[in-house]
């Protein structure tokens, strides 16, 4: 048995080193796997908490987590075969945690935790669409996230917008969670669905989730789901015990304020004043499905550098200069021409704005 021993964090509880020398590896080998599935915390570390009655944010936070094998499990894959996927997720957090802190602030009866859920989700990129459809950080589906608010049209899907779509989240876990007696099966129902979860414990009468994993009853999605996001989550927290805070750098953060538009804008025109490439501008409003600012929404909020909003100042007759006074939506057809499509609907070609789906 290995005696030294540390104090970790403000706990006064004692954990072995070889705790995290069991996560060594940063390439995959079997031997390496079956270490850590063998791993008996009554054998071969000096004490690690029990894990009986706690939640698993108190569990990950006292480090008795670790007693469970699918969470291990998971912790080795991330840290090998999973590396390269658990490092970009987690540089890629760095760039919404801001955003994501903010929301989380205003619910303060929700573990802080769960603002690390987009590290499984979507790897933390709001572009991110799963087999299933799923959109954005928080990997909604159309029909959960209309109900919750976030608008998905021809012009803007807010499932792709950090701040929006955060908030959803957080307001659709509340609700899991009020459904659902424990966060690991409010969890199970974020993935699978709050339906799905209730069926399957009402049919096997089983209202535990890792005896509903253990004993085969789950989709196999769900049953690896809250393992693989506490193995995300206990490295994302432990950066350097893991070893691989070295291999993630913070990038640098761009100064960014709202300005609220009164009318629709092209922005291409804001490239033009300010010299913020579109693409750079549309980075920041992952939402907008193209370079124009939706024309069915009053004063839409639009994301920019602040210095591009200080080369606004005083110029809003260029910013405004596109103009449009309604949308028609038209099908494109074989032989069709936009002088032709203009004519049909008795508009002057340099009046009429032609976009593409």
């Amino acid at each position: 048995m290995i005696v030294a021993a540390i104090i970790i964090g403000t706990d006064t509880q004692l954990l072995s080193w070889s705790l995290f020398d069991l996560f060594s590896d940063t390439k995959f080998t079997g031997e390496g796997l079956e270490r850590v599935m063998t791993f008996d915390p009554e054998r071969d570390i000096l004490y690690l908490p029990a894990i009986e009655g706690k939640d698993i944010f108190e569990a990950s936070r006292d480090m008795s987590v670790y007693r469970n094998r699918a969470v291990r499990m998971h912790v080795y894959l991330y840290l090998t075969s999973k590396r390269e996927y658990m490092l970009n997720a987690i540089r890629r957090s760095y760039r919404y945690e801001d955003t994501i802190r903010e929301a989380l602030g205003k619910n303060r009866d929700l573990p802080e935790e769960l603002g690390l859920l987009p590290l499984l989700e979507s790897c933390f990129n709001p572009y991110a669409v799963s087999s299933s459809r799923a959109v954005g950080l928080w990997q909604f589906l159309e029909n959960t996230s209309r109900p919750l608010g976030l608008k998905c049209d021809r012009w803007i899907d807010e499932r792709r917008s950090v701040e929006k779509s955060t908030a959803a989240a957080l307001r659709h876990l509340r609700t899991m969670r009020s459904i659902f007696p424990r966060w690991d099966l409010a969890l199970a129902a974020y993935n699978g669905g709050a339906g799905y979860m209730k069926r399957t414990m009402d049919a096997t009468g089983v209202r535990d989730y890792w005896q509903l994993r253990e004993k085969g009853l789950l989709r196999p999605e769900t049953a690896e789901y809250v393992p693989k996001f506490i193995a995300l989550m206990l490295i994302y927290r432990n950066q350097k015990l893991f070893g691989v805070a070295d291999e993630i750098a913070r990038p640098e953060k761009t100064a960014a304020s709202y300005l609220t538009l009164e009318r629709p804008v092209d922005l291409k025109d804001i490239e033009r004043l300010t010299g913020v490439p579109v693409r750079a501008i549309m980075e920041l409003n992952p939402e907008l499905n193209s370079a124009l600012t939706p024309p069915t929404m009053k004063e839409y909020r639009l994301l920019l550098p602040a210095e591009a909003l200080k080369k606004l100042e005083g110029k809003e007759k260029e910013l405004y200069r596109c103009t449009i006074t309604g949308v028609i939506q038209h099908r494109v057809r074989k032989g069709d021409t936009i002088s032709g499509i203009a004519r049909m609907y008795k508009k002057k070609l340099n009046s009429f704005l032609i976009l593409t789906a």
